[in-house]
């Protein structure tokens, strides 16, 4: 089979390519690493090192969600492997090959808005890499100023939060991996985000117009960053919420938070 010509039959649609990349804001791990490598020289006989450059893109979800994943890779031309760790409730999908790499950044990322800045730094030097065919360095130096250098952000245009939908369906894929919606014990409902991304909170909060404010909860887990949280319980945002997720133009939630957001409004 031709890999090339399978992928320019890449038919997936727009509005799930943008949930996906909600959904990669939230869960996925754009990778790029050194790997030190030795070798003697011929002429006199010294060691000498380098260092190669990796790149790889994870998803790792709950055993709960295996087959998401599965349909996943199912919609992305079939790239990648697909891994389940028993041990650790788990499944992966790893992308690695530099042409699947192509095809996603091509085909995906380039398609849609990354958000969050930590992975939209981590996915811009990934770009870089892959589509400049970077592959080497000399030292660890060289490596870090890489990675510095090919991590600056392009502005995202207010025009993208306004006009049509690709916002509400990036938001659909970010609540997809991030969201938590709560029945508590006298059908008293609840809504709540939780990222250490505080202005995509914002952007979310605003898109809505919800009352609650962004919450700062601290290092709450031993991660380095803090985490901010909406919440929302209040019977207006949980409606708002509610009549949002029951569009008819958008990409609709998917895997376990779909069975989660319908056992939650049944009782809205």
């Amino acid at each position: 089979m031709d890999m090339r010509q399978d992928f320019l039959n890449f038919k997936t649609d727009t509005k799930w390519i943008e949930w996906f990349v909600g959904f990669c804001d939230a869960d996925a791990n754009f990778q790029v690493f050194p790997k030190k490598r030795s070798y003697v020289k011929k002429k006199d006989g010294k060691l000498s090192e380098y260092i190669n450059i990796g790149y790889g893109f994870h998803l790792s979800l709950s055993e709960k969600d295996a087959n998401l994943l599965k349909e996943i890779q199912l919609k992305l031309n079939g790239i990648g492997n697909y891994y389940d760790y028993p041990e650790k409730e788990e499944s992966r999908l790893a992308i690695t090959k530099k042409i699947e790499l192509e095809f996603l950044i091509k085909n995906v990322f380039e398609k849609a808005t990354l958000l969050t800045e930590h992975q939209r730094k981590r996915y811009a030097v990934l770009r870089h890499g892959i589509l400049k065919n970077i592959t080497r360095v000399e030292n660890q130096l060289e490596f870090d100023q890489f990675i510095e250098n090919n991590s600056i952000l392009n502005k995202i245009e207010d025009s993208y939060f306004k006009e049509g939908t690709a916002f509400d369906n990036w938001i659909v894929g970010f609540i997809n991996g991030e969201g938590c919606f709560h029945v508590h014990n006298k059908n008293f409902l609840e809504f709540s985000i939780e990222h250490t991304d505080k202005p995509v909170l914002e952007f979310i909060r605003e898109n809505f117009q919800f009352n609650p404010v962004i919450l700062e909860r601290g290092d709450r887990s031993g991660t380095r960053k803090n985490t901010y949280s909406l919440r929302i319980t209040s019977k207006k945002d949980i409606e708002t919420l509610k009549n949002f997720f029951e569009s008819e133009n958008l990409n609709k939630l998917e895997g376990n938070k779909l069975i989660q957001y319908f056992n939650w409004k049944v009782k809205a």
